[in-house]
């Protein structure tokens, strides 16, 4: 459950039952074959999730939602990134395309799940998400075609490159590596160039005012979701004590804040190809 570094979780195939089924709708219906963190997180709060994942999920399989994560997508960065010219010497035609897949597959979610969090933070806050009486229709359920299987490294199996991934985690200010760069591991040498590129503008005014203004448009797009979202803190002192809620509601809030900057990094990765 816990690899005695960064945030506890459950990864999925140490899930079980019910929580296993969970993990599996996921991935089908936010289309990518990757449990993120802020479900592998919220797993240890598994009524908690239950509740919060069935009333996001029918928003998630909508055309609107669907269309919405796209406005998330591509920040408007001014930063010109000419691709790199050398991964060809690096690695096989193969393995560039794999790299390129598994970019795609967290630009892809990882808008999906900023609206989940936002969604679920402005409920949570007592800003239940009423519903509209319309929308543009759904979509189906299932994982992406032609998407690679997502191998997640955990930080205590790779000494060698501790050091890089701490860094990567100091400069985002995070208290664990997030599941992009745990795929992206496996790949040490376009992690490490690719990083050296990154680091320089995480943290600059314009990313750090590009993250302000992705989790406001979150924010303001998630209280026009089809399906209402009504969690909130009243339902919970019957199921956990309150420092557990206050602990679902920081991992949330931590997610909020945290995946502005992975949509960012994403888009800057996108560019070097």
């Amino acid at each position: 459950m816990q690899d005695e570094f960064g945030v506890p979780e459950i990864y999925e195939q140490e899930a079980q039952g019910s929580l296993a089924y969970l993990f599996q709708d996921v991935q089908l219906v936010l289309k990518v074959p990757v449990v993120n963190f802020i479900f592998r997180t919220l797993g240890l709060y598994r009524d908690f999730l239950d509740i919060a994942w069935g009333q996001v999920r029918p928003n998630m399989l909508t055309v609107d939602m669907e269309k919405a994560a796209g406005k998330l997508r591509f920040p408007n960065l001014y930063t010109r990134t000419q691709p790199h010219k050398e991964w060809k010497h690096i690695y096989d035609e193969h393995t560039i395309e794999k790299i390129r897949k598994i970019i795609f597959t967290f630009n892809y979610v990882n808008p999906k799940l900023l609206l989940i969090a936002s969604a679920w933070a402005e409920s949570l806050s007592g800003r239940t998400i009423l519903g509209k009486t319309y929308l543009k229709g759904f979509i189906e359920p299932g994982i992406i075609a032609g998407l690679p299987e997502i191998n997640l490294v955990k930080i205590p199996q790779l000494p060698p490159l501790q050091g890089l991934l701490e860094e990567i985690m100091e400069k985002h200010h995070a208290f664990d590596l997030a599941s992009d760069f745990r795929a992206l591991v496996n790949y040490p040498e376009f992690l490490s160039m690719s990083w050296n590129y990154l680091k320089p503008h995480v943290g600059s005014d314009e990313y750090n005012l590009l993250k302000s203004q992705l989790k406001s448009e979150s924010i303001k797009i998630v209280r026009e979701m089809p399906f209402p979202i009504s969690i909130n803190r009243r339902m919970l002192p019957s199921i956990y004590s309150a420092s557990e809620i206050a602990g679902i509601i920081g991992i949330i809030s931590l997610f909020q804040d945290f995946l502005p900057s992975l949509i960012i990094d994403g888009e800057l990765l996108r560019r070097m190809f």
